[in-house]
């Protein structure tokens, strides 16, 4: 932001700014993200795009505190989605400042496995909830309880899909290693059939996805 620039200026970029990245803005995005324009200039901000029919207001999302602001598009995909009866996995960085599970939300109870620790903590989620915290870009897995056999093997499969695509893949031979799930041995974790079955294979250093081309020495 320009130094120059006027605070009703600067309360209008981050309105828009928020609108874009989060579909639904409320004052626990200034709490979180303490920008340098007050709440105030940017709610009559908000208000001013809603009375240009550009945005909604209403109540939204549960536990959000205050006067909720929405995208139209944002609506509607919240809509659909709490009608989905099979919603996607969805895989993100810890440190994603579009992630909602590091929001302190009144009337609702954290969920543990939400702040995962470390650089290349990634959470996969379904339908809201957490399924499957990582840390270390894959070495430690922890399971979010009650979840079934076959949505573990899904959420891995998402997650083994993610560290291998794209610039930032994992592009070492020794692929994706598992060394923990919920603080034991991979090896002997109940949920280790449900890793094999996403392609994660038992060695002696724990479960390890290989990448297409690749070879394990400790397969050989």
């Amino acid at each position: 932001m320009g130094a120059f620039e006027s605070e009703e200026t600067r309360a209008e970029m981050i309105a828009r700014q928020w609108l874009e990245r989060y579909g639904v803005v409320t004052r626990d995005w200034w709490r979180r993200e303490r920008p340098p324009v007050s709440w105030r200039a940017i709610y009559h901000e908000l208000r001013r795009l809603e009375y240009r029919g550009e945005i909604r207001r209403g109540y939204f999302v549960k536990g959000l505190g205050g006067a909720q602001f929405a995208l139209p598009h944002a609506v509607e995909r919240l809509r659909a989605a709490s009608m989905d009866d099979d919603p996607p996995l969805i895989v993100m960085a810890a440190s994603d400042p579009a992630n909602p599970y590091s929001l302190a939300l009144d009337g609702i109870d954290r969920d543990p496995l939400a702040r995962p620790r470390g650089a290349g903590a990634l959470l996969v989620t379904r339908g809201g909830r957490v399924v499957l915290a990582v840390e270390g870009r894959g070495r430690r897995l922890n399971v979010a309880p009650d979840v079934t056999p076959g949505t573990v093997t899904n959420a891995a499969a998402a997650l083994a899909a993610h560290l291998t695509h794209g610039e930032r893949s994992i592009r070492r031979s020794r692929g994706i290693q598992v060394e923990t799930i919920d603080g034991r041995p991979a090896l002997s974790s109940p949920h280790a059939p449900a890793l094999q079955a996403a392609g994660f294979r038992r060695e002696t250093s724990g479960l390890r996805y290989l990448q297409d081309g690749f070879a394990s020495r400790d397969a050989e």
